[in-house]
């Protein structure tokens, strides 16, 4: 009996499989094409199908073509029966299309009768959004800057507007992320800067994120954890404060406010005051203050040479104690 090789034998036709159990996750929106694109190319090329939507997809002649010698014939043309199954498939696939799209897209296609037809529309109605959306991504890709942001935050927000690139059909390579991060920097992160720049071989866009994570860790770890200009403008503003008490509240130790004119009793504080009590002596007006209650002599003998610190202080009461010899007579006490 002769052995017949397994080879020889015919292979099964491939089963098929239907399309229509191979729905997208979203319909087709102004916001999802290049994702649905991708999964309804999948599912086509999945299918065999793929064909369909190609521009010089044509359905075969209706007819069969006459046979030979019988041109002439008056007998009706016989179909074509693959012209039929390749408009059943043409159709399958256009409805899988259309069962895919939402309303505001389907309204705008639903005008083709091919699948072909309906796939050129829709890439046209895509290109002009796509575009736009380039360029506008692009731009934000090259204005945007870290500023307050921890390199966690500005790392996120320069990687989704990469994925807006990627979603629109332009994904960028890393070289050209790389560049747009590093422009973004603030001068804090310059050290960051020309070390990648003098690198001979490109970096990757995670191996860069390390590089900034650890600087920037370094940084606040320099810093103590906590702002170091507002640190050193706290320390300003409490030894400026050291001497926010001199003045009429009665300081001992000599501030420059002058002594409490509108006191007459002159008490607590003042220009080098020691703060000596003189009782009220009504009818008799200072020569200095002008004011009633005391002499130019008590006034005078208020202050405390001795104590003033400062030499402008002593040198207007040695002037002053002068005055009053010439003029009144007062001998020294």
């Amino acid at each position: 009996m002769a052995f017949q090789s397994s080879s020889s034998s015919s292979a099964p036709p491939a089963a098929f499989f239907p399309i229509t159990f191979l729905p997208t996750n979203e319909k087709l929106s102004r916001a999802n094409f290049p994702s649905w694109r991708a999964q309804v190319l999948s599912a086509l090329r999945g299918s065999r199908l793929a064909t369909f939507i190609h521009p010089g997809a044509e359905a075969p002649s209706p007819f069969l073509a006459p046979e030979k010698g019988k041109e002439d014939s008056k007998e009706p043309p016989k179909p074509n029966p693959e012209f039929e199954e390749w408009v059943a498939k043409d159709q399958m696939v256009l409805n899988y299309l259309f069962s895919n799209m939402s309303k505001e897209i389907l309204g705008q296609v639903n005008s083709e009768v091919t699948t072909a037809g309906a796939w050129a529309a829709i890439e046209k109605l895509f290109a002009s959004q796509s575009c736009a959306r380039v360029i506008s991504t692009r731009m934000a890709l090259a204005t945007a800057n870290k500023g307050t942001s921890s390199i966690a935050e500005y790392y996120g927000k320069m990687k989704g507007l990469a994925d807006e690139m990627a979603s629109a059909g332009r994904k960028l390579e890393d070289e050209e992320l790389v560049s747009f991060i590093l422009i973004g920097l603030d001068v804090d992160y310059d050290p960051v800067v020309t070390a990648v720049t003098a690198r001979v071989e490109p970096i990757s866009v995670a191996e860069l994120y390390a590089q900034l994570i650890s600087h920037e860790q370094r940084q606040e770890m320099r810093g103590g954890g906590g702002n170091q200009s507002s640190v050193n403008l706290a320390s300003r503003g409490g030894r400026s404060n050291s001497g926010g008490n001199h003045g009429g509240g009665g300081h001992n130790s000599g501030g420059r406010g002058g002594y409490n004119r509108g006191n007459n009793n002159h008490g607590g504080g003042g220009r080098g005051g020691s703060g000596r009590r003189v009782p009220f002596q009504p009818g008799v007006y200072c020569q200095i203050c002008t004011k009633e209650g005391h002499s130019a002599f008590d006034c005078f003998k208020r202050h405390d040479v001795y104590a003033a610190t400062e030499v402008g202080v002593i040198s207007d009461l040695v002037l002053l104690w002068s005055r009053l010899q010439l003029v009144h007579g007062y001998g020294g006490d």
